[in-house]
């Protein structure tokens, strides 16, 4: 795929996209995955050290979900700003403003600024998230745009396996330890700088990308906010495990924070599973609807499991079968958005389904934190919403074959 720089003078000239930046763009969703994933062990120990603090148990869940709530407040502005100004700027400051946020928990002792330094790190994570994503659907199209977007959900699913893993190692060393993967995207910044260029159009020149106008849709107001709603929900699911397996695995007699690393791990490892499963079978052969349905469908039996689980492999078990849908369900919906995009609003749209589905990030533990409250158990909890979400994959199957015959028929 070709990307054009400005033609003012003569033909404009053409550089080439090709895998090596295809891998710089993925590699910034470790902006992504760190946030729920690498202090995710070490939830409980914070918890603990910030016991005398009214109304720690909402607050240290919050911790992880913070970044989650700016994201989804803004992740829209910033996406409709990166289409006016061009998106390697906006990159590259907010990977370095990641680091520098997302490390302040190292020498921070308020549970509230360090709640205040989660809200920039939302604000750099609204910027990097939206705009790699973007130039994904600006530099390549078709089935290899599909492809790189299912990649880009297995890069964050490996991230998050070895940042499982990272935080239950370091968390041996204190809570405080594994903020310092947070500098991580410091190492990518000067790449970004180098060897990304922006594609953004300039006022009287030529188009800046060339397959502009070529399988490009026509924007559709409406598609967006169901691709949005579609977002929330599987924000809110997604985001069960990473913020409650650490104290469904504690419940079971489980103190190590190695082998909660671990059992968060084995989830990542099914989101990986299914990522791949998505990009080289799955997309292929079934139809939106079906794809949402299977994938909801793994999400719910694996909840399911999880809430019956009475030991450590049932649990992990569990969690690794709800990997695998999610792994299924999140590539579905960016390859949706994207594909229903055209260039001139790639930006605002795709800030606006990312923004949805961290919103639904955010309000999960505010969901389910009550549920908790009003049922005493996170595990009856789980339970439930497997059985909702198995309901709704059976609804989700009668709609999709309803649809086929009645195409089959027309």
């Amino acid at each position: 795929m070709h990307v054009q720089t400005d033609g003012r003078r003569g033909a404009p000239a053409a550089r080439e996209a090709n895998l090596f930046h295809a891998l710089i763009l993925l590699s910034t969703v470790i902006c992504g995955t760190l946030a729920p994933t690498v202090i995710g062990p070490v939830l409980p120990a914070m918890q603990k050290h910030f016991a005398n603090v009214p109304d720690i148990e909402t607050l240290v869940p919050v911790v992880v979900t913070m970044p989650m709530l700016v994201l989804g407040a803004l992740a829209m502005v910033i996406g409709a700003i990166s289409d006016r100004i061009g998106r390697k700027r906006v990159l590259v400051f907010s990977l370095v403003a990641y680091a520098v946020a997302g490390t302040a928990p190292l020498y921070l002792d308020s549970i509230h600024a360090i709640l205040a330094s989660r809200a920039l790190v939302g604000l750099a994570e609204a910027a990097v998230m939206t705009v790699s994503t973007s130039f994904i659907g600006d530099y390549f199209s078709g089935t290899q745009r599909d492809r790189y977007a299912s990649l880009q959900v297995t890069v964050a699913s490996t991230s998050a396996f070895v940042f499982n893993l990272l935080g239950g190692a370091l968390g041996a060393h204190g809570w405080r330890t594994p903020f310092i993967a947070y500098a991580l995207p410091l190492l990518l910044a000067p790449l970004v700088q180098i060897f990304i260029w922006d594609t953004r159009r300039e006022t009287g020149t030529a188009a800046a990308v060339s397959h502009a106008g070529v399988d490009e849709p026509a924007f559709n107001p409406w598609l967006l906010a169901l691709i949005c709603v579609a977002a929330f929900g599987v924000g809110m699911v997604f985001m069960v495990v990473p913020v409650h397996l650490s104290f469904m695995v504690v419940q079971l007699g489980v103190q190590s924070t190695n082998e909660i690393g671990l059992a968060y791990a084995t989830n990542s490892v099914g989101i990986i599973v299914g990522t791949l499963a998505f990009g080289w079978f799955i997309a292929a052969r079934l139809t939106v609807p079906q794809q949402f349905a299977l994938g909801t469908a793994l999400c719910g039996a694996g909840f399911v499991c999880m809430g019956s689980a009475h030991d450590f492999p049932t649990l992990t078990l569990g969690g690794a079968l709800n990997g695998f849908g999610c792994g299924v369900i999140l590539p579905a919906l960016v390859s949706w958005g994207l594909r229903s995009l055209p260039f001139s609003r790639r930006g605002f749209g795709t800030g606006a389904f990312t923004a949805a589905q961290f919103v639904g990030y955010f309000c999960s533990p505010l969901v389910v934190m009550p549920m908790v409250a009003h049922w005493g158990s996170r595990f009856v909890v789980v339970q439930a919403w497997g059985v909702a979400l198995l309901l709704l994959a059976a609804l989700g199957f009668a709609v999709a074959l309803i649809g086929a015959q009645r195409l089959k028929l027309s």
